[in-house]
């Protein structure tokens, strides 16, 4: 059987085990992830990383790719750009386009996919102000 660990940028089709993919802390948000395809092992096209949000994820943007959040389980409220907050839960799909600002607080597993993949550093925090922090 494949495993994570033999994953390369070669184009080759693979079988991707989540409980073999390191399980990762998030240094800004109460978050856990596990980034399950990856632009420095499968290539630029796309991102998909697995995610337990507990509590709040900062507002912020990404002028690189184009999102879609896919709720696993739990449920969280979305603030996309100005628009009031929207409740998610398991089945739903978020469409965040390159560019927008958006937020979300709660207790929820997401897969969130990138296109292109995402970039280390490519994420902007918003804080009050609107100065931005980039990710390191």
């Amino acid at each position: 059987m494949g495993s994570s660990s033999s994953l390369d940028a070669s184009g080759s089709a693979v079988v991707i085990r989540p409980d073999e993919v390191p399980l990762e802390k998030g240094e800004k948000h109460r978050l856990t992830y596990r980034r399950l395809v990856r632009r420095d092992l499968h290539g630029p096209g796309l991102s998909v990383t697995w995610i337990a949000l507990r509590g709040l994820h900062t507002k912020s943007l990404c002028r690189e790719s184009e999102r879609v959040y896919y709720i696993l389980s739990g449920s969280a409220d979305f603030v996309l750009g100005d628009a009031p907050p929207e409740r998610v839960t398991a089945g739903d799909s978020v469409f965040i386009p390159r560019g927008a600002c958006y937020s979300l607080e709660g207790d929820v597993d997401y897969l969130v996919m990138n296109g292109p993949a995402f970039r280390p550093g490519s994420d902007e925090y918003l804080v009050e102000g609107q100065a931005t922090l980039k990710t390191p």
